[in-house]
């Protein structure tokens, strides 16, 4: 379609408002994006320069001063040391030409070491002014004497001068500075000066890199407008100096004109020479890379003008096309067929009903959540997380949080001990249950005591409370005694509740919030000292007052030998005497781990030497880990009892039974190979290499009969499996099983009622009848 004679015609006027309306949209926004652009990235060009200027000024002052302070500190020391402090005047009145000769020396090498001076001098008036560049010089020939003079007079002790005091008339006079001290530095009268002279070509030098457009200069003036230093070779009129100082008194940024050329002009001031550095740019240098970026945005805003154009013709023209089937299809026209589309309108409403109702369930959440967050905030903060952030992000983040900055405070922990000798209203798996019933009653219990707070969960099924008095209120002059009995009231409370030892944690009381850290700290230290001074009540960090002490190497040896012996009673009564020993020794929680760590590591040690695996006792658990879990030493003692002592006791005295058994079942074999022979109790204990005593009392205790009733009864057996077997005569039989013909007949009779003959008989003797 034409696009001109599409707006010469008078139909399809909304297609040509159309195409009217989204040119206007394509074209202004691009061109006011375009100049926007520009003027943006000018400022930014401005602003980064003004900062580069700004570091580059810090830096080139920071230089500066470095120096300057590296010289005074040097000089410090050398007018410090003990040949500097003597008493002078008697040295000058003994010997004149040592004393110089010495001070020459020590200032020769002074400056050998100070490359950056360009002279270092003593001055006495009336005697020389000595300097390892010049030499010795009387004061009658000294062009600078009148105002050494003078200097001596003032009251000072050392100062940078920006000036510099030449020997002769027609020594080179450059601009320099110079570090004037009285000598001896420390006497009420000093008697001369030394003079420390740095020539200004080194601050030229230092601030000199810094300067990199054309036409910029950076120059340092004193307190006084004094030109003490500048980038330039070409010295500006004084006046230009003065002029740009008057226009920024106020301010540390800003334009300067001067002989119809705008300058912008960055300072600072040095905080140890109170210098003013000044930065001195041409505004048309700047404005020449603003130049280039102008020139590409007007290509970039006129390419996107065509592409506009063009868009929003054949954008329109698509968009126009239902509309005209629309028209088509009204007039009738049935060369044209159409679909008519759902109502667009009322599917954004419908869509927007939707919208409302997820805003106001987000808001609901939010609400919610909100108490969530301050706490969690409250938390970061005082696991001071918030240290480097600035006074105004801070004061934005308290009031969002509705906290106070300035206030008497006070940080509580709070934690209740599981005891499995001690039944409570609840079981174990309930704690989530009775933390959140703990911090509401503590939520409840804190208005009501007339204070204010915030109380969050902490990770280690611990409770913090952070509680302040705001200043005006009735409770502002509150001490912290007020603290502690509201503490051991709250802690009461609790225990009462749960119904187990319930023990708190009090911080000091602090009125800055860059304090609640370090409280936060003393509240959770003097919740974990329950492991040394007890549990189920209200503790405090005063600060650890006895020393770790030396380990108890005796209990520890007597504890295992007890274990090796399987002694559990002896052992358990080490254990208690290790106890009294960690609770004298131990100065801090973490130094009672220490020691029960050795001790463990002593046990599991005594457990594998004797064949105890440490899957027997403590399954797939990491007995490190479980011991820091507990809360008391009393507790760990516990622990130890049932975990380690009693298990590997056990295993003792069970691989003894064993050993017992595999002893009792060598003494049995001995008897089946030897029962033939005359043998004795004693003959086989030495063969089990036990004592006699031994192998009787065991043997009885596993066969439950006598050593020497087992082997009668066996060669009995064996007597009567040969009588029934065989047609031995009687002697051969009792010979064959260890007997004499006679000790046979007896024994045999008493065990068995009837003699070996008569026995032979009743097996050879047919059945009777019926």
């Amino acid at each position: 379609m034409n696009l001109l004679a599409l707006f010469s015609k008078q139909k399809k006027s909304m297609l040509r408002k159309m195409i009217t309306v989204s040119l206007f949209i394509s074209i202004v926004p691009t061109v006011i994006t375009g100049i926007g652009s520009y003027l943006y990235s000018s400022s930014v060009v401005e602003t980064e320069v003004n900062k580069a200027n700004y570091q580059f000024l810090k830096s080139a002052s920071d230089n500066v001063d470095n120096k300057l302070q590296t010289i005074q500190i040097n000089l410090l020391q050398l007018l410090n040391t003990p040949y500097f402090l003597s008493d002078y005047n008697k040295d000058l009145s003994a010997d004149q030409i040592d004393f110089f000769s010495k001070v020459y020396k020590t200032l020769g090498a002074f400056q050998n070491t100070n490359k950056d001076l360009r002279e270092l001098a003593l001055y006495i008036p009336d005697i020389a002014y000595m300097s390892p560049t010049n030499g010795v010089i009387r004061p009658d020939g000294l062009f600078s004497r009148e105002k050494l003079d003078n200097e001596l007079k003032k009251d000072y002790r050392q100062r940078w001068l920006e000036e510099t005091f030449p020997v002769t008339s027609y020594a080179e006079k450059s601009r320099g500075i110079t570090l004037m001290s009285k000598f001896p530095l420390d006497n009420s009268f000093p008697i001369g000066l030394v003079l420390a002279s740095v020539d200004s070509s080194l601050i030229r030098d230092i601030i000199g890199v810094s300067t990199v457009y054309k036409g910029q200069s950076m120059f340092v003036v004193n307190e006084n407008g004094g030109l003490v230093a500048t980038s330039s070779e070409r010295v500006q009129p004084g006046n230009f100096y003065e002029h740009i100082l008057q226009a920024g008194d106020v301010q540390s940024k800003y334009n300067f004109t001067w002989n119809d050329t705008t300058y912008l002009v960055t300072s600072i001031t040095s905080n140890y020479s109170h210098w003013k550095y000044i930065d001195v740019i041409p505004v048309k240098e700047l404005h020449a890379k603003s130049r280039g970026i102008a020139i590409m945005t007007m290509g970039i805003v006129f390419f996107f003008l065509l592409v506009g154009v063009i868009v929003s013709f054949l954008g329109s023209r698509k968009i126009y096309r239902p509309v005209e089937r629309l028209l088509a299809s009204m007039r009738g026209d049935s060369s044209s067929s159409t679909d008519v589309d759902a109502d667009e309108m009322g599917f954004v409403h419908r869509n927007w009903l939707d919208l409302k109702h997820t805003a106001s369930k987000l808001e609901n959440e939010l609400s919610y959540q909100l108490p969530i967050i301050r706490e969690t905030f409250v938390l970061q903060l005082l696991q001071g997380q918030f240290v480097y952030y600035t006074d105004e992000q801070m004061d934005e983040l308290l009031k969002r949080y509705r906290l106070p900055d300035q206030a008497e405070f006070a940080v509580i922990a709070i934690a209740f001990d599981m005891n499995a000798n001690q039944k409570g209203r609840f079981r174990d798996s309930d704690k989530e249950l009775m933390l959140f019933a703990m911090k509401n009653i503590i939520d409840d219990l804190i208005p009501q005591s007339g204070w204010q707070g915030v109380t969050v969960n902490v990770f280690n099924d611990s409770i913090v409370s952070w509680l302040w008095s705001v200043p005006g209120a009735p409770e502002w002059d509150k001490v912290e005694p007020d603290f502690f009995i509201f503490t051991e009231k709250m802690r009461e409370t609790l225990a009462n509740f749960v119904r187990l030892p319930v023990t708190a944690g009090l911080s000091g009381t602090g009125y800055e919030l860059k304090e609640l850290p370090e409280m936060y700290r003393q509240a959770m230290f003097a919740l974990e000292s329950r492991i040394i001074v007890g549990r189920n009540k209200v503790l405090q960090d005063e600060g650890s007052n006895v020393s770790e002490g030396i380990y108890p190497v005796e209990l520890e040896l007597h504890y295992e030998n007890s274990l090796k012996l399987g002694n559990q009673e002896e052992a358990e009564r080490m254990l208690n005497d290790f106890m009294d020993s960690v609770k004298r020794l131990a100065g801090s929680p973490e130094g009672v781990l220490l020691y029960y760590n050795q001790l463990l590591a002593a046990t599991l040690r005594t457990a594998y030497a004797l064949h105890v695996e440490p899957k027997q006792l403590f399954g797939q658990e990491d007995p490190y880990s479980y011991i820091r879990k507990l809360k008391s030493i009393e507790d760990i003692n516990t622990w130890f009892i049932t975990a380690l002592i009693a298990p590997i006791i056990a295993a003792v005295q069970g691989n003894r039974h064993v050993e017992y058994e595999r002893l009792v079942k060598t003494a049995v074999h001995y008897i089946h190979d030897n029962y033939n022979r005359d043998i004795s109790l004693e003959e086989c204990a030495d063969h089990c290499g036990v004592s006699t005593f031994q192998l009787s009392k065991w043997f009885k205790k596993i066969q439950q009969t006598a050593f020497i009733d087992f082997l009668t009864d066996y060669r009995i057996q064996k007597a009567k499996q040969i009588l029934s077997e065989t047609d031995l005569p009687v002697s051969e039989v009792s010979s064959l099983v260890g007997y004499q013909r006679q000790n046979f007949m007896r024994v045999f009779k008493k065990l068995v009622g009837i003699t070996p003959g008569q026995y032979r008989e009743s097996l050879q003797k047919p059945p009777s009848g019926p």
